[in-house]
């Protein structure tokens, strides 16, 4: 007589794939068959005796010696993406974030400095012909992103005044 393992996909049907039970002899040891489940935006991390994780693991490939039928899990774990941020020539740039799959994440809301320079803003571009994200905007976008921060030149306005001159006016100009 055989013991039979089945390989559940264990996920909220948003997984693919198909896996057929196998059967082994009584006592044998077995090696367990290559996960094909595939779950979009989440790793495959191996099997478990219980949907929640909290049984006994096996790791892909790994193998089972059991006198019984063994029902295995799939185990996910959340895709995570990394949001970097460049200054571009600035000082202050926040650190790094992490972003998990599905989930939305908001922005950093620092803003870093530049002498003679205003800072307008992230984009997916340092000359910023990408796609513009403010401070503390919500990105709900699966993938790594680098945002470069955007300036403008700050301008100032130069006033002369004639002190006291006759036949003159006041004028004024403004330089970036």
């Amino acid at each position: 007589p055989g013991h039979t393992v089945t390989f559940t996909p264990n996920g909220n049907n948003d997984v693919t794939g198909h896996m057929d039970a196998e059967v082994f002899l009584k006592g044998t040891r077995h090696t367990l068959t290559k996960n094909v489940f595939v779950r979009t935006g989440y790793s495959f991390t191996g099997w478990n005796t219980s949907s929640t994780g909290y049984g006994t693991s096996y790791a892909p490939g790994g193998t089972y010696t059991g006198n019984a039928d063994l029902t295995l899990y799939a185990q996910w774990t959340p895709v995570t993406y990394t949001i970097r941020y460049d200054a571009n020539g600035g000082s202050g740039a926040p650190g790094n974030q992490t972003k998990t799959h599905g989930v939305s994440l908001t922005l950093s809301s620092t803003r870093p400095t530049r002498t003679g320079y205003n800072f307008t803003g992230w984009n997916t571009s340092a000359y910023g012909y990408g796609v513009s994200f403010d401070p503390g905007e919500t990105y709900t976008g699966n993938a790594d992103l680098t945002l470069y921060a955007q300036w403008t030149p700050s301008s100032y306005t130069i006033t002369f005044d004639g002190n006291g001159a006759t036949g003159g006016s006041t004028a004024s100009m403004s330089i970036q």
